[in-house]
C-alpha cells in the first residue's frame, strides 16, 4: 500500500501559540449546536490568512485548519466533557495568535452525534454531489451493513490514489490542506485523507456513525475510518481497496487490521 509519513503528519506541526488576544473585525465561535456534537467558527476575511482551530478538553488539544471569510463547522469527537476552543491566526512561520476563545461544557443528546455531522473535512448534505451519490447507491438497500459495503466498492472501484499530489506533499510543496469530499468525488482520486473524507461523508449521509482516523500503522502516517456496527466500532481502510481495487463481497471483506477505538 502506499503511504507517505508526511501526508497527514504535516498536520501535526508543533506551532507556537499566543495567549494575547488580537483584535479582529468579526470573529465567531458558535456552540448552540453543541449537545448535537458540533461547533462552527467564523472570521471575516477574504485575503490569504493563515488560521488554526484548537479543540482541548481532558487535558488533550487537537489542531484544525480552518480557511477564513467562510463558515466552517467541527466536531466535537472527545464526547461529553469540559472543552475549551480557541481561534487563531498566523503571524509568521509557526507564530500564531489567539484570536478568540470559548469555554463551554458539553452534554450530548447522542453520544454517536459528533460522527454524524457535517464537518469541514468530512462535508456532505443531501443535495450536495456527495449526498445523491450515497442515496443512489444506497437506494434500494434497508440495512447498515448492506449500504457500507455498496459506499466501500464504490470508491474501490472508482478512486484512484492520487501519486501526484501525495508525492507534492513529500517534497514539501504542499504543507496544509483539508479535504474537499465533493471536489474528489468529481476528480475521483484523492490520497488516504481524501479517500477516508469521502468514505465518512457517504456513510454519514445515510445515518450511518462513521469516524475518520489519522495515526500511525506499519506503513507510516495514515488515515483511515471507523464504520459503527453491532454496537461496536470496526476500522475500514477504503485506501487500501482503492490501491488494490479490492471487490468486498460482505461486510466482514471491508474490515482492517487497525485500531479501532475512538
Amino acid at each position: 500500500m502506499k503511504r507517505f509519513s508526511r501526508i497527514l503528519g504535516i498536520f501535526l506541526c508543533i506551532f507556537v501559540m499566543l495567549s494575547v488576544e488580537c483584535t479582529a473585525a468579526h470573529a465567531e465561535i458558535d456552540v448552540a449546536n453543541a449537545a448535537d456534537g458540533y461547533f462552527s467558527v467564523y472570521y471575516e476575511d477574504s485575503g490569504t490568512l493563515k488560521m488554526k482551530v484548537s479543540v482541548t478538553v481532558g487535558g488533550k488539544t487537537t489542531y484544525y485548519s480552518y480557511v477564513p471569510g467562510a463558515k466552517a463547522t467541527y466536531a466535537l469527537e472527545q464526547g461529553d466533557g469540559d472543552y475549551t476552543i480557541v481561534l487563531y491566526r498566523n503571524l509568521s512561520g509557526t507564530r500564531y495568535q489567539k484570536v478568540l476563545s470559548k469555554q463551554l461544557s458539553v452534554t450530548l443528546k447522542d453520544a454517536l452525534a459528533p460522527y454524524l455531522a457535517s464537518t469541514c473535512e468530512i462535508t456532505f448534505s443531501k443535495d450536495d454531489a456527495i449526498g445523491k451519490k450515497a442515496a443512489e447507491l444506497c437506494a434500494d438497500l434497508t440495512d447498515r451493513e448492506s449500504k457500507i459495503l455498496a459506499i466501500y466498492n464504490f470508491i474501490a472501484a472508482s478512486f484512484q490514489y492520487d501519486d501526484v499530489f501525495a508525492d507534492a506533499v513529500r517534497r514539501g510543496a504542499v504543507k496544509n490542506y483539508t479535504p474537499d469530499t465533493n471536489g474528489a468525488l468529481e476528480a475521483g482520486k484523492g490520497v488516504c485523507y481524501d479517500l477516508s473524507a469521502v468514505f465518512a461523508a457517504m456513510c454519514r449521509s445515510q445515518g450511518i456513525p462513521c469516524a475518520l482516523v489519522k495515526g500511525y500503522t506499519e506503513g507510516g502516517y495514515h488515515a483511515w475510518n471507523l464504520i459503527r456496527v453491532n454496537d461496536a466500532w470496526a476500522a475500514v481502510d477504503v485506501t487500501a481497496a482503492t490501491v488494490q481495487r479490492t471487490c468486498a463481497k460482505s461486510l466482514s471483506d471491508c474490515l482492517a487490521a487497525l485500531p479501532a477505538i475512538v
